[in-house]
């Protein structure tokens, strides 16, 4: 196996198979590689119109190898470290790989033993805990939400940065909206609990955000991180940010957006910012003090 690359590509999901194509269409003549180990690929985009029940799952899945450009070489293997000074990535059991240039991509990863209750419950009958971020959990949103009967609905977004900002509040209102089909609108309650100081990240939707919660009598509780879950009893357990109190509240369903972190390899590596992301430059996405 080849173990230098002009450019090399980590991660094979849909930024890392983007960055790809474009390669593969404008540089000829370079060798250029993909570090992906998964054999499927997931459009997680899709996934919160599969949990509204607009799409089966199986359309969000596809095998990867059709996705690589032929003029890429994939590396089936998983990363370990990654040394920018020495320009070389670690592999499982590919050995140690080197580059001209580095395309990190590799996603961001959902931390779901971090909330208590949450890895043994999600998506498995009879919990009413359910989460669109997973290929494994993401029907289970749609199970809910079509036999919700009336009650409390509870929709979290945590204080980590997520895929997608507007994903934790989409499923929201999906939901909402199949329970007026439903006729269960009436007998019950939605209410989007956000560990984060303010409605969204990018303050110029928030107004418009405000007034569909407000029009379609939705509740939303900010600085409030779901820290456990007590399945059995359907009892979610929410930290306020500022003043660290707590308090319990019994649902009927919840759909949860977990915890998300970088995969470790970046987090625990020398591209990682004192948060552990990968320190770029926002508005060219190069790394502030590797610029290759």
């Amino acid at each position: 196996m080849d173990t230098h690359y002009d450019i090399l590509i980590l991660g094979g999901g849909t930024a890392g198979l983007t960055v790809a194509s474009q390669l593969a269409n404008r540089i000829a003549g370079h060798h250029i590689g993909i570090v992906e180990p998964s054999l499927k690929h997931y459009y997680q985009p899709l996934w919160t119109l599969v949990g509204g029940g607009i799409f089966p799952r199986q359309e969000s899945e596809r095998d990867e190898a059709d996705l690589i450009p032929d003029e890429i070489a994939w590396i089936r293997d998983a990363v370990l470290t990654v040394d920018p000074e020495k320009r070389t990535v670690t592999t499982s059991s590919s050995g140690t790989l080197t580059y001209g240039f580095l395309v990190v991509a590799p996603g961001v990863m959902p931390q779901w033993t971090k909330i208590p209750g949450l890895a043994e419950s999600v998506g498995k009958p009879g919990t009413g805990v359910v989460s669109n971020y997973s290929y494994e959990t993401v029907a289970s949103t749609w199970e809910a939400i079509r036999s919700f009967q009336g009650g409390l609905a509870l929709f979290t977004e945590p204080l980590t940065p997520v895929k997608c900002g507007g994903a934790p509040q989409k499923i929201m209102y999906l939901a909402e909206e199949a329970f007026r089909a439903n006729g269960v609108r009436d007998k019950s309650r939605v209410v989007f609990m956000n560990a984060k100081p303010t409605l969204f990240t990018a303050p110029y939707y928030i107004p418009a955000l405000e007034r569909v919660i407000k029009s379609r009598g939705m509740e939303v509780q900010l600085g409030q991180e779901l820290v456990v879950l007590r399945p059995d009893a359907r009892e979610a357990v929410f930290r306020d940010a500022r003043t660290g109190t707590e308090q319990v509240m019994r649902y009927d369903m919840i759909h949860v957006t977990p915890p998300l972190s970088p995969p470790d390899f970046v987090r625990a590596g020398a591209l990682a910012n004192s948060d552990g992301w990968v320190e770029v430059d926002k508005f060219s996405l190069q790394h502030v003090r590797f610029p290759e």
